[in-house]
């Protein structure tokens, strides 16, 4: 899932039209240059001087013509290039820190495909980030606030899991709160409260680019990373000559972890009421989601516990990071830890002596395989070809890292694990064919094209609802050489979205035993498929609203609703285990192996 430039969204204001641009034309900072022609078989480009560690916002508006924006040094090596999923019209941005003052060259060049446009226009603009983030005044706020209230109650998200009436106070309550002009930071802090309320974990909001911008030019970021391990929050590596790694994390400058992590939790959307994916999550943002609530600090303050001794340990002045330092620190924690995260979307292997396999899929996402779609299945050919010549007898699969990818995919696995077909969803229901908000999101200029897509799955049933065609969204057979012995699966906070439904499905039509910890996902089913891209015309914040609610047919009674897949064994490692790289939940499994002998 969720890869990633951060775009940032530049009011473009007038100056004076260009009607043809020379080439390697020197631009200078906050100069819109505007109305520009290019041709299919041109490439155009501009050069301007830039500081080191200074952040710079690179903003092209594409006008019928679908651009791909780089920025190489003086030398020609490539620093950036953006091609965003948003067609011929609008934004391809770019935030670019040099590493020092040199001149540099951006290079605009229409995508090289045929159903691209012979010619278009564009704009360009390049700006410094500011030291201070705009007051944006009070009408403007409530405006963003009430299109997102109203987008929300629209498209029914937040509605499952919530009445009107609760989904009406968090909004009266949050938007209350919206007395003086404030900044798109401050703004944030406001509304992501609700978007988290709405207990969809397919939702997201982001902070404004221009304010992903400011932090990275301003802000301060901890200088470690947390691992959180039946809520209680350990420190996961030492700094400089600060000795913290293992060590349960107190207070920071005086507030406590439990305050801090509140407020992380509370702006962290998940299925239902589930609390796995929110820790798992936070888990991986946790310095930079302080930085968001937090002022800038050069220095900060920190009480930890030794877990073994009850022993309290004070560092009064640990040095904060630049987000470049953090960047590069934070990429030496996942090298320390094992298993941090992993380097192959998939993998397999074989143990002869305890007639065992471990399949391991990390993802389903169809970008990470060779030959996508037909690379994962060749890779579970492979493996269940190799299961059913060794005749194994014990198979465990772990998804604890599978946040989901491509719709079928987790159809097409548990294929290989059962001997009937079964009926996959109760239904998939959309709101509607077309909304009143669309020219503040991805869909400004294609609502049609929308309809015409949300069509091709959907109908207007007799009731009023809009339902999934018939042999749409359905399963998979039974594959010829479907496993037939034991199953255990290994799942997380993190296995989510389709990885979770490939676990429900597997808690409904195998007889397999769970191991770890809740999924991220609801066993009930999830709102994703098609979604719509917002941004708010005032502010700037960001996010996206899911359209199809999946709802899977339910088997395994004993699940509370808006909770995930629950595991039959609960198990955690120690926090010495899990900096050691010891898997507790794999050994878990393979010594029920052994006790079935």
């Amino acid at each position: 899932m969720k890869k990633r430039f951060f775009p940032i969204f530049l009011a473009l204001c007038m100056c004076t039209s260009l009607t043809a641009q020379k080439k390697n034309e020197t631009i200078k900072l906050n100069n819109l240059i505007d109305n520009l022609d290019i041709e299919r078989s041109q490439e155009q480009s501009f050069k301007i001087k830039l500081k080191a560690d200074r952040y710079y916002t690179i903003n092209v508006q594409q006008q019928g013509i679908d651009l791909v924006v780089s920025i190489s040094n003086k030398e020609g090596k490539l620093m950036a290039e953006v091609d965003s999923p948003n067609g011929k019209n609008g934004p391809e941005k770019i935030l670019f820190c040099p590493d020092k003052t040199d001149e540099f060259e951006i290079k605009i060049r229409p995508l090289d495909e045929q159903s691209n446009s012979q010619s278009g226009k564009y704009s360009i603009k390049v700006k410094e980030v500011p030291n201070m983030l705009e007051k944006i005044p009070v009408k403007n706020l409530l405006s963003d606030f009430n299109l997102l209230q109203n987008a929300y109650y629209e498209t029914r998200v937040g509605l499952w899991y919530n009445s009107r009436t609760q989904f009406d106070s968090i909004c009266d309550l949050q938007k209350n709160k919206i007395k003086r002009p404030m900044d798109a930071l401050e703004f944030y802090r406001i509304l992501a409260p609700v978007v988290s309320f709405t207990k969809e974990g397919h939702c997201n909001i982001k902070v404004s680019d221009e304010t992903t911008a400011f932090l990275k030019q301003n802000g301060t970021y901890l200088p470690f990373g947390i691992k959180v391990l039946d809520k209680k929050v350990f420190v996961i590596n030492d700094y400089k000559n600060f000795k913290f790694k293992g060590l349960l994390l107190y207070k920071i400058n005086d507030e406590t972890i439990e305050s801090i992590m509140k407020k992380m939790l509370d702006i962290e959307p998940a299925d239902g009421f589930n609390m796995t994916s929110k820790y798992r999550w936070v888990e991986g943002a946790f310095s930079k989601y302080y930085a968001r609530y937090f002022p800038a600090s050069k220095f900060v303050k920190l009480e930890l516990v030794n877990p073994d001794t009850n022993e309290k340990v004070v560092y009064e002045n640990v040095p904060s990071c630049s987000f470049k330092e953090f960047t590069e620190l934070y990429e030496e924690i996942k090298k320390q830890i094992p298993n941090y995260t992993f380097n192959k979307p998939s993998d397999f292997s074989i143990d002869p002596t305890t007639s065992t396999a471990v399949i391991t899929v990390n993802t389903f996402s169809l970008g990470s395989y060779s030959l996508k779609r037909q690379g994962f299945q060749t890779f579970l050919k492979k493996a269940f070809d190799s299961i059913s010549s060794y005749k194994i007898k014990h198979l465990i699969i772990d998804v604890r890292k599978n946040e989901g990818g491509e719709q079928g995919m987790e159809d097409h696995f548990l294929s290989y694990l059962i001997n009937e077909e079964y009926k996959k969803y109760k239904y998939v229901e959309i709101p509607g064919f077309t909304y009143s908000f669309l020219q503040h999101t991805n869909y400004a200029d294609q609502k049609e094209i929308l309809k015409e897509e949300l069509k091709a799955d959907f109908y207007l049933a007799t009731d009023g609802r809009y339902l999934n065609k018939e042999g749409h969204y359905v399963g998979e057979k039974p594959n010829i050489k479907n496993f037939k012995g034991d199953i255990y699966i290994l799942i997380s906070g993190l296995t989510f979205s389709g990885g979770s439904e490939f676990a429900a499905l597997a808690k409904n039509y195998t007889n397999a035993k769970f191991i770890g910890e809740e999924t991220g996902g609801g066993y009930y089913g999830n709102s994703s498929g098609s979604f719509l891209n917002f941004t708010l015309p005032n502010s700037a914040i960001t996010g996206r609203i899911p359209l199809c609610k999946f709802v899977i047919e339910p088997k395994a009674d004993t699940i509370p609703f808006g909770r995930g897949v629950l595991p039959d064994y609960e198990i955690q490692p120690s926090i010495s285990e899990y900096l050691s790289g010891y898997d507790k939940q794999m050994e878990f499994a393979k010594e029920l192996i052994s006790a079935r002998k």
